[in-house]
């Protein structure tokens, strides 16, 4: 009978670099783990599940949803009711010492938990102390992963602790698709004969990693290889030293697949595929440019740009009668003050969709917290919050400050357990006692999403210098890190004469993207509407569930040129409508995308007003000045 009935390794089609960071990880412990990045049905995990019928060592796989108690162990419950005595029942991870620990979704994994599996990997033991125990234990093992990077992504500094990366994409081939059809019809109509099938080939390579194991110890590395590993690891701009140990561990690893007592480049070139894809930062020279650089190439560029034959020149501003000009500007242009010389020019008639620049990179950006008005809730997969509710994943245990209401029996069973031997003395009739003070409390724990209302500035300025792709790009990725961490939705825009809601509150990131694609700018700038449109939706909101707390993001150069009636000042009205906005006690932020040489500072005292965070983006058109990342504060 066969052991384990998993899809054979060798009968996988493709996934060649996958297959080869698995082989190095398998022959040598020390080149630090692996994740394996890819989409939902490519096939990820059933490659690694593939991987144990090539080895004999221990394989432990880790939940996403196990406690600390499983993980690290906890005290010999059915042991101490017998004797009396506190001893240790092991966890997860000393079964799986001197083998391999496979985590599925290891980017669901809780992060504190993930921290201590990486401590034990890198340190190979850990110590314990709980339920009267303090025991010290050694445990080495090889970390394989898999994550889908829909379900969210890893801090860097996890991703810096696994030696190996390798990201994954779905066959295209026609002839290879077709392959992967017939194999699993096979596999399932005849699961094993078609492991039968692929017994040999999986031999083989089972033989190839006994090997490579034997003669690991003996492969030289010499000083010219380490050499041209600290100038792998230079050139890819990496954060400290692991790059560079992990280079040599995996092009040891390299070497002794294919046989090789020495290390060759070209075993630190394969090597360095898998080991600084995931660790690479760009110099420090193309993060540190200033403002003023950047407007210096781009004048540059504009001067390179002019035609010199003056006969071929454009007609300058003036040549236009006013009456083009004041024509021009009520239909597609909603600013009276220019912004600098180069948007003087009449925009078009007719609205442009500009296609959204997806090359922008988000980086930190705090949004200033506002006193939240109830405690947050929600079952979204922003963050963990620690809560009293009997709801939630339950984590750990704790002794109960006042009278218990959500006991962990588990815990309560654990600590009640030495004592049962005497306490069967004054108790014959009961098989178990368990007193006042054994009793635990559980600590659940539980995710909380976030609501982002997007209000949007569509006018026709916004189109200018291609503002509005710069501005779309920014929020696909905004919408992208919602989705992954399943956050809720909602966007209004405001041209023209007025706002309208483009996305009520939804899930449904596709269709947000859908709906800004698709989004025009063009006309006045009704800000004050816009204002009001939003706390016509928070409104909503409130209705249909009291304890949100959304977050408000305004994009726009708050150049209001529409108020709420023809006698009123757009100004004021967006600034009186700001004030309003401020009485929500919300987390604010706005974006201003305002640029050129005479600039108004609207928008910065719109977010005075509202008690907002400010970001200010001086140049649009430098996608390298444009990272927006946001996150939100606890109560």
């Amino acid at each position: 009978m066969m052991k384990r009935n998993v899809y054979p390794f060798s009968a996988i089609t493709g996934m060649e670099k996958a297959k080869k960071a698995i082989l190095i990880n398998l022959v040598n412990p020390h080149a630090g783990g692996l994740i394996i990045s890819g989409k939902s049905g490519s096939g990820k995990s059933t490659l690694v599940r593939g991987a144990r019928d090539l080895i004999d060592d221990p394989w432990v796989e880790l939940p996403v949803s196990v406690t600390e108690d499983r993980l690290l162990g906890s005290i010999d419950t059915e042991k101490a009711v017998k004797t009396g005595e506190r001893t240790l029942l092991p966890g997860l991870v000393d079964e799986a010492n001197e083998g391999i620990l496979y985590i599925d979704d290891v980017n669901l994994l809780q992060s504190d938990l993930l921290s201590i599996v990486l401590d034990i990997q890198q340190n190979g033991s850990y110590k314990l102390e709980r339920d009267g125990l303090s025991v010290e234990r050694k445990s080495r093992f090889t970390i394989l992963s898999v994550m889908n990077p829909d379900g969210g992504s890893l801090p860097s500094s996890a991703l810096d602790r696994f030696g190996l990366f390798v990201n994954i994409e779905g066959t295209e081939g026609i002839k290879d698709r077709e392959e992967i059809i017939r194999r699993v019809l096979a596999y399932e109509n005849d699961g094993i004969g078609f492991r039968n099938k692929w017994a040999d080939a999986n031999s083989v390579l089972r033989e190839k990693i006994r090997n490579a194991r034997e003669i690991l110890p003996e492969v030289e590395c010499p000083d010219a290889m380490i050499q041209l590993a600290a100038v792998y690891s230079l050139k890819a701009n990496v954060s400290g030293h692991r790059a560079d140990i992990y280079l040599i561990e995996a092009a040891k690893a390299i070497a002794a697949l294919y046989n090789r007592m020495f290390i060759m480049p070209k075993d630190i070139e394969e090597a360095a595929e898998f080991v600084l894809p995931h660790r690479m930062r760009k110099p420090d020279t193309e993060r540190n440019n200033t403002p003023q650089t950047e407007q210096n190439k781009e004048q540059e560029q504009e001067k390179k740009d002019k035609p010199e034959n003056n006969e071929q020149q454009a007609p300058k501003n003036e040549d236009l009668r006013p009456a083009q000009l004041n024509d021009t500007q009520d239909e597609s242009n909603d600013d009276s003050e220019p912004e600098d010389n180069t948007e003087n020019a009449p925009a078009p008639r007719e609205d442009q969709v500009d296609q959204a620049d997806l090359s922008v990179v988000l980086p930190p950006m705090w949004i200033q917290p506002q006193r939240l008005r109830l405690k947050k809730s929600g079952d979204g997969k922003r963050e963990f919050v620690l809560t009293d509710k009997k709801q939630g994943r339950y984590v750990k245990s704790k002794l109960p400050r006042e009278k218990v209401s959500d006991i962990a029996f588990d815990a309560t069973l654990r600590a009640a357990a030495p004592y049962q031997k005497a306490r069967h003395l004054l108790n014959k009739d009961l098989a178990f006692v368990i007193k006042s003070r054994d009793l635990r409390d559980k600590v659940r724990e539980k995710r909380t999403g976030h609501v982002f209302l997007f209000v949007v500035d569509a006018s026709g300025s916004m189109g200018a210098k291609k503002r509005m792709s710069i501005v779309k790009g920014v929020i696909f990725k905004m919408l992208l890190e919602a989705y992954q961490k399943r956050d809720r939705v909602g966007m209004i825009a405001f041209r023209k004469k007025k706002a309208e809601v483009l996305l009520p509150i939804t899930r449904s990131v596709e269709f947000a993207q859908k709906k800004l694609a698709d989004l025009p700018t063009g006309g006045k700038t009704p800000l004050a509407s816009g204002l009001r449109k939003a706390e016509d939706v928070l409104d909503m909101l409130y209705r249909q569930e009291p304890t949100q707390e959304p977050v408000v993001i305004l994009i726009t150069d708050g150049r209001a040129t529409a108020g709420s009636n023809p006698d009123s000042d757009p100004v004021a009205d967006a600034l009186r409508e700001g004030a309003r906005l401020r009485r929500r006690n919300l987390p604010i932020a706005v974006i201003d995308t305002e640029s050129g040489y005479i600039r108004l500072g609207l928008a910065e005292k719109l977010a005075d007003i509202m008690g907002a965070s400010y970001f200010h983006v001086d140049k649009l058109s430098e996608d390298s000045l444009l990272h927006i990342w946001r996150t939100t504060t606890e109560d």
